[in-house]
């Protein structure tokens, strides 16, 4: 009996601890599944600049500079996934199925049923925002950028970069894209990540490849992470975990005492 105690005691222990530390970071996923509002998207609907998607505790907006000026005047639009031409508004020309927004066989999954594009298609974009409204500090991301490719002088590269604020915080340089090869993101994502940064409230994706014209960015899958241990931890941790240590203790011995 008194061994059976001590392991339920063990447990509950270790079940508590996972329970704290697993609150450190909070993270979600846009995926584009569906519109800010949590409506069903549309083909080629708008994304407007000032919508808010929530992705747990961390509300983000698109937009696009297209004059360089760092102010966001352009609104991002909704592709769906294998649409079609659509008289030039697709989101990417990859060299699988009819071309137009279409995966490399097995990643329809992932892709999902839509995407971010900029509003006019395949024309040069200027940088693209990603902004951030949180309680917390966001210190990682996530995002995928799809059909990566390109060949001979007409190439496609992409640079992203987090801030906070003005500050540059850290920045990720994009393969350079080629049609075919072991290496092809021809209907296929590239994924970049930050992590563990000081607080981001902004990335910005350019396109600095070689291209002049059919220029697409296909954005989609994108994760802020918001460490809440600021939160949580308004008491010290070791104080935090001895007191739920204590009480668990407490608790076991009420009840066998009873």
């Amino acid at each position: 009996m008194k061994k059976s105690t001590s392991v339920k005691i063990v447990n509950m222990l270790f079940f508590s601890l996972a329970i704290i530390f697993s609150l450190k970071t909070v993270a979600g996923l846009i995926d584009f599944e569906t519109t800010a509002s949590g409506g069903t998207p549309v083909d080629n609907g708008i994304i407007n600049i000032n919508d808010s998607f929530m992705a747990d505790g961390v509300s983000v907006s698109f937009g696009f500079d297209t004059t360089g000026d760092g102010s966001v005047d352009s609104h991002g639009v909704f592709e769906k996934r294998g649409g079609g031409k659509e008289g030039g508004n697709s989101g990417f020309m990859s060299s699988y199925g009819n071309k137009y927004d279409r995966t490399a066989t097995g990643l329809e999954s992932l892709l999902g049923g839509y995407f971010l594009r900029q509003k006019d298609a395949y024309q040069p974009f200027g940088t693209f925002h990603i902004t951030y409204d949180s309680l917390n500090p966001v210190t990682s991301a996530s995002g995928e950028i799809w059909d990566i490719d390109g060949h001979n002088n007409n190439t496609e590269q992409f640079f992203v970069e987090a801030f906070n604020g003005n500050e540059s915080l850290a920045e990720i340089l994009s393969p350079l894209g080629r049609r075919a090869g072991r290496n092809s993101l021809d209907g296929k994502p590239w994924a970049f990540g930050f992590e563990g940064l000081s607080d981001i409230t902004r990335i910005e994706i350019s396109f600095i490849g070689s291209k002049e014209s059919g220029i697409g960015l296909a954005f989609n899958n994108f994760s802020p992470v918001e460490n809440v241990s600021a939160q949580i931890n308004t008491v010290p941790e070791p104080l935090t975990i001895t007191i739920f240590a204590i009480g668990i203790l407490g608790l076991v011995s009420r009840r066998f005492k009873a």
